[in-house]
């Protein structure tokens, strides 16, 4: 299934396009506050950024990867990502997110990720969803907390490509009851 595009009151959810780049570089992928807690590191030019997108949108149609980015409707302004994919390394699907830090503290990531939930429940039908962030970054944990994920296990939690690894928390969301 092609990433979809998705849309609640104020945001619209659409796959990535190349022309994307300039956008995603001056939003966040070059802000080393908002990479500072991201397994990828700050892009230091917008050719990084455009390496990134060319892997993103070579995802598009895969039943493993859904990445959109986040547009503001009202100003028709990037200003994030979110993303739901299979973990082959815990053999779970797991969520990701992060928006420019001009976007933080307005309950953008959270309505967000719960239009992606939504469609990982009715489009994907997927029953759980792991979510991992670093214990450093209590505003990650406030969006799983809001979104219904609950406390799993710590885990050492890998920064800027494995360079760094940090404190983590593993969180699970159970979306539907198994039948008996």
């Amino acid at each position: 299934m092609n990433t979809p595009i998705l849309e609640t009151e104020r945001l619209l959810l659409r796959p990535f396009s190349m022309n994307d780049a300039k956008d995603v570089f001056e939003c966040w992928s070059n802000d080393p506050e908002v990479a500072k807690y991201m397994f990828w590191s700050c892009h230091e030019n917008i050719k990084e950024t455009e390496e990134w997108l060319f892997f993103e949108t070579s995802q598009i149609e895969k039943n493993d990867w859904y990445r959109f980015a986040v547009v503001l409707k009202n100003e028709s302004r990037l200003i994030g990502t979110v993303l739901i994919y299979f973990e082959r390394e815990i053999e779970d699907w797991e969520i990701a997110y992060n928006f420019g830090k001009k976007y933080w503290e307005n309950g953008y990531a959270t309505e967000a990720m719960q239009k992606v939930i939504a469609f990982a429940v009715n489009d994907l039908h997927i029953s759980e969803i792991i979510g991992r962030y670093a214990a450093e970054n209590p505003r990650s944990g406030n969006v799983m907390n809001k979104l219904g994920f609950r406390y799993e296990k710590d885990i050492p939690y890998k920064c800027n490509n494995g360079a760094v690894i940090r404190n983590g928390i593993q969180c699970r969301l159970l979306l539907q009851q198994e039948k008996r």
